[in-house]
């Protein structure tokens, strides 16, 4: 199995700046390729080396070969900023993305459409191991890492906060890309962190942190990472779009049914193709608890949508959205679940 190749981590701006020649470069590329079959049409999907991702790289693994109509080349980047830069850059075709980053770059005039959900709760906050911190009160003044300032993460830290009466004029929160943030703590830079896994996993394995909350108790259920497709490749892509859409829900039910059992060996191995963890590591974020991360229901509705959006503009990270124009239902139509 192939390791895809992962983009320098440039922010948005810089993406923008090299929009032509990296458009140049991907097209030379992919031209030493044949074509599988005539009738395929290749997607290429920005992904982060995070589990919140993991329908996109199973479903590659599982699905991708038998897939008549459509070809999905997963692209792996190191930050959000250069997944969101890509994405909007026209270089890519879709990606899994925050789905308030995702909201504010459809804001912003980035003809994309979100289709689907990535997964559901996945987070959590970690402080120092060594810390005296027991609730949210207890973070006034504190350094707090977040993986983009228009993040989820942001705004499930500011939900928490007020549980405490404080809010994120309270603390100072600092951009760190995830697979930095074990590093950091170590190091005394932070005194916490609110990210996807592995890496909360990652500081309880390693003894640096240990959980104060997961994001699955400061909003019940909540979503967090979707898939946004860009609106031209729908538009020419309807029926391979629907193909692969049907792959990731079927691909979600299966990770939830195997990742607490005989399966999780299975989906250990198939993660380490595309991100370079230890099973071991991999199952501690899957399993501990047995919700930590959900992937069995994937539909885009409106109201969990809402939730994000509501929570977001609560703490100031994002403007009234769409979400009428935004979610794009075609392609879950008839399925329940």
């Amino acid at each position: 199995m192939t390791i895809y190749l992962q983009t320098t981590d440039l922010n948005r701006r810089q993406f923008l700046t090299h929009t032509v020649a990296g458009g140049v470069a991907l097209g030379l590329g992919l031209g030493g390729f044949p074509a599988i079959a005539a009738s395929k049409k290749k997607a290429t999907i920005g992904y982060l080396p995070i589990l919140d991702h993991l329908v996109l790289t199973t479903s590659h693994f599982r699905d991708n070969r038998a897939l008549t109509g459509i070809e999905i080349e997963p692209r792996q980047f190191k930050s959000w900023s250069a997944a969101a830069g890509a994405l909007e850059a026209g270089v890519i075709d879709g990606a899994f993305l925050l789905s308030n980053l995702a909201m504010d770059l459809f804001n912003r005039g980035a003809p994309i459409r979100a289709l689907l959900v990535g997964h559901r709760n996945g987070s959590a906050l970690v402080v120092r191991s060594d810390a005296t911190i027991v609730g949210p009160q207890d973070l006034a003044g504190k350094t707090i890492a977040i993986p983009a300032k228009i993040s989820t993460h942001t705004a499930l830290l500011d939900t928490y906060l007020r549980r405490g009466g404080l809010s994120l004029r309270e603390v100072k929160t600092l951009e760190i890309a995830p697979p930095l943030m074990v590093e950091a703590m170590l190091h005394g830079t932070i005194d916490a962190f609110i990210v996807a896994e592995p890496f909360c996993a990652k500081a309880e394995q390693e003894k640096v942190g240990k959980i104060l909350a997961f994001s699955k108790e400061m909003v019940a259920n909540h979503i967090c990472c979707i898939l946004v497709v860009r609106q031209d490749w729908l538009t020419a892509n309807p029926e391979g779009m629907q193909e692969w859409g049907n792959s990731l829900i079927r691909t979600g039910q299966w990770l939830d049914q195997q990742k607490g059992g005989t399966g999780a060996g299975e989906i250990a191995k198939m993660t380490s193709q595309y991100m370079s963890y230890p099973e071991s590591l991999i199952l501690a974020a899957l399993q501990h608890p047995s919700d930590r991360i959900v992937y069995k229901d994937l539909l885009p509705r409106t109201a969990d949508f809402q939730v994000i959006a509501d929570i977001s503009r609560q703490a100031g990270i994002l403007q009234t959205v769409d979400l009428a124009r935004f979610i794009d239902t075609r392609f879950v139509k008839g399925v329940t679940g």
